[in-house]
């Protein structure tokens, strides 16, 4: 089945916003056995519309972008009159979407009527998430799918597509993963040259992300999956830390709840992404206390007791402000682990002794400390984002180490 996907918006073309939409889909296509033959990024003009889709005879053609009320919010009516196929508008979407401003406390304005547009022939893809159902019909042998843009909204609306796609073409593939982190690509594929000749009924695709790896294993041989998956697993289970939907702040959570630990963390360079990303994870109040950000030297004495004399000694980004710091806050919270991070993001402020990524860590575990050193690559989101994920795999590696002592299991 040749597929293409289009996205839109003058965002895309710019470059104010990275295209993401693209990979998702077609990482959730490729799990069910179908590739991208062609992709295009088009403007919100009625003319790039026509343009493509005179050029296009794919099979199937999935557009994702441009669902909104807004003025330039095209796409909908744009693909649908392109095929002249007969439409309603659907009362039970409009309810919907008047249910969700009257939540908000917000008036539903006229525009957001022709987000109740559909072909008669078609299937409404419902979303949870904002106003912008999907739709997914047919025009003679092709497939056509709208999905919304904004990422959040995309994803459940692109699985019920899948899961339409799969039962018409009748697919029997099966997809499942782990997710990794403490390791890099390359050097995975590298031991990984001798797994894929052994598991030949099985295709395996990693994708990386900034400090993570999935692996991808997609068969219609349930039995080839199964062995594939545990020999992976027992080769690399070391940076396994989950299935495809987990989340590494998920994991830690979870393994601090299962054993009744509480934590808190001093955060300077990362400037409160650790306690973002912990705090997300439905239920973390259960055990997790605190968050200082101490990003000033004064803060890190205000609020961590941290001496002058060591940070004028050491300097704020050191093994032994990042041991003050979490011990500090040790005694100060009560917690039973606590973490510190501080380092240089960048761009400036390095030295040749203190350079541009490099992160110091503490964790008091139990009164036990212990102090990492890493320098990142990186501009200076991508040194706090690793930073973070550093963070945050040193807290599941210990918690895993120590789930078997008396002392840790209350």
């Amino acid at each position: 089945m040749r597929t293409a996907v289009v996205t839109v918006g003058k965002e895309l073309l710019t470059g104010r916003t990275v295209n993401t939409n693209l990979r998702t889909i077609a990482m959730k296509l490729k799990s069910i056995g179908i590739d991208v033959n062609i992709s295009y990024v088009i403007d919100d003009l009625k003319k790039e519309f026509k343009r493509v889709l005179d050029f296009m005879n794919e099979d199937l053609i999935i557009f994702t972008g441009g669902l909104g009320p807004t003025v330039d919010d095209i796409t909908r009516e744009t693909v649908i009159n392109y095929f002249d196929v007969e439409t309603y508008q659907d009362q039970d979407t409009l309810d919907n979407i008047k249910a969700m401003f009257d939540k908000a406390e917000v008036e539903m304005k006229s525009s957001n009527n022709k987000q109740a547009l559909f072909p008669v022939e078609s299937v409404k893809l419902g979303n949870d998430l904002g106003t912008a159902p999907g739709v997914y019909f047919k025009v003679g042998k092709k497939r056509i799918i709208l999905l919304p843009g904004p990422p959040h909204e995309l994803y459940p609306v692109l699985d019920e597509a899948i899961e339409i796609i799969k039962n018409e073409l009748d697919i029997n593939l099966i997809s499942r993963g782990f997710k990794l982190v403490g390791t890099g690509e390359s050097s995975m594929e590298n031991n990984l040259k001798g797994f894929y000749g052994v598991h030949p009924k099985v295709n395996v695709a990693p994708y990386a992300n900034v400090g993570e790896i999935k692996y991808i294993f997609t068969s219609s041989d349930t039995d080839a999956l199964d062995r594939a998956m545990v020999d992976f697993y027992n080769k690399y289970n070391q940076f396994i830390f989950g299935g495809l939907e987990d989340t590494l702040e998920g994991v830690v959570i979870d393994l601090l709840r299962d054993h009744g630990k509480v934590l808190a963390v001093a955060e300077s360079c990362t400037g409160g992404m650790l306690s973002s990303r912990l705090i997300n994870v439905s239920g973390a109040s259960r055990v997790f206390k605190e968050g200082l950000i101490t990003y000033a030297n004064e803060a890190k004495m205000k609020y961590l007791d941290v001496k002058l004399e060591n940070l004028k000694k050491f300097g704020a980004v050191s093994p032994e402000i990042a041991k003050e710091m979490c011990d500090n806050l040790w005694d100060k919270s009560d917690a039973d682990i606590t973490v510190s991070v501080t380092g240089i993001a960048g761009p400036n402020g390095g030295s040749e002794q203190k350079p541009v990524g490099l992160v110091y860590f503490g964790i008091n575990f139990m009164g036990k400390t212990t102090i990492h050193r890493k320098v990142f690559n990186g501009n200076r989101e991508m040194i706090r984002i690793r930073s973070v994920i550093f963070a945050l795999n040193m807290l599941r590696e210990i918690l895993l180490k120590n789930e078997n002592d008396e002392t840790f299991v209350k």
